[in-house]
């Protein structure tokens, strides 16, 4: 049987719970016995007799819960302290254990994937610098985006471009795309021309904040490149299908990096 990484997070984490549960509970038990400082009364004979172990691990269960059934009872100075501390101890143990069981039910995991290259993509004769962005998790909303160009001279980070906006909502599949035909992003392209042809080293951030659609959760992701991972090419190839409702099926995440090839005389003319 296979689990999810989040469900074998979660398993993990209930053992190792388990664990520290078994050792606060033998250990509380061992002093007690150690310490013969708990006695089992008989209400009848109105005496306490002394307990074997296996009364000490009931006890130190029903006390780590402050159950309390009042059958055994703290007969020393000894008895008193220990019983105080593993009281205080559950209650340490319990919030901890509640709070980091909701963390691991309701975290989501890290999901979101962006393409290995920024792309300058040649698409019905308009020239966009492009990422593809992918979701395996549930949909996110309100998402803003960031996208940052810069580079170091005479160790001082020199802004090239920065653009920021918001963005659609991301179900599985969404590209971030900057228009590089226009006044706005003219000084990008050229240093996109520039890096490319070595005359520079080009650095580019895109970072973004959404919020899951289910549990309002936000999520953040950021992405750094540079000049070595910057590539040509024209359309990316389909990850899915659309079936008759309309809703995405049949997922091939193994194309989600794969692109159209741009031809050697249309990636010179970029660069020219």
């Amino acid at each position: 049987m296979q689990f999810t990484a989040k469900t074998r997070e979660i398993i993990k984490f209930l053992l190792i719970t388990i664990g520290i549960y078994t050792f606060l509970i033998f250990m509380f038990a061992i002093l007690y016995y150690q310490t013969g400082s708990i006695g089992f009364y008989r209400p009848i004979q109105r005496v306490y007799e002394p307990i074997d172990f296996q009364k000490a691990i009931y006890f130190s269960i029903v006390s780590f819960h402050t159950i309390g059934y009042g059958d055994i009872y703290p007969l020393t100075a000894s008895g008193r302290y220990i019983l105080m501390t593993e009281a205080f101890s559950s209650m340490f143990f319990t919030s901890i254990f509640s709070g980091f069981l909701v963390y691991f039910v309701i975290r989501r995991r890290d999901d979101i994937f962006t393409t290995r290259f920024v792309y300058i993509r040649l698409r019905k004769d308009k020239w966009f610098l492009s990422i593809r962005l992918g979701n395996k998790g549930r949909t996110l909303i309100d998402m803003k985006g960031k996208f940052e160009a810069w580079i170091v001279e005479n160790n001082s980070r020199i802004r090239i471009f920065r653009h920021e906006e918001e963005m659609a909502d991301m179900e599985s599949i969404l590209y971030y795309d900057i228009f590089l035909d226009e006044p706005e992003t003219s000084k990008l392209r050229q240093a996109l021309i520039d890096s490319i042809n070595g005359k520079i080293l080009l650095h580019v951030k895109y970072a973004f904040i959404g919020n899951d659609i289910s549990t309002g959760e936000q999520v953040a992701h950021a992405v750094y490149y540079d000049s070595s991972k910057f590539r040509f090419g024209k359309m990316f190839d389909n990850v899915y299908s659309w079936d008759e409702r309309g809703r995405r099926v049949n997922f091939r995440w193994k194309n989600f990096e794969k692109i159209e090839p741009l031809e050697e005389d249309r990636r010179n003319g970029f660069i020219s």
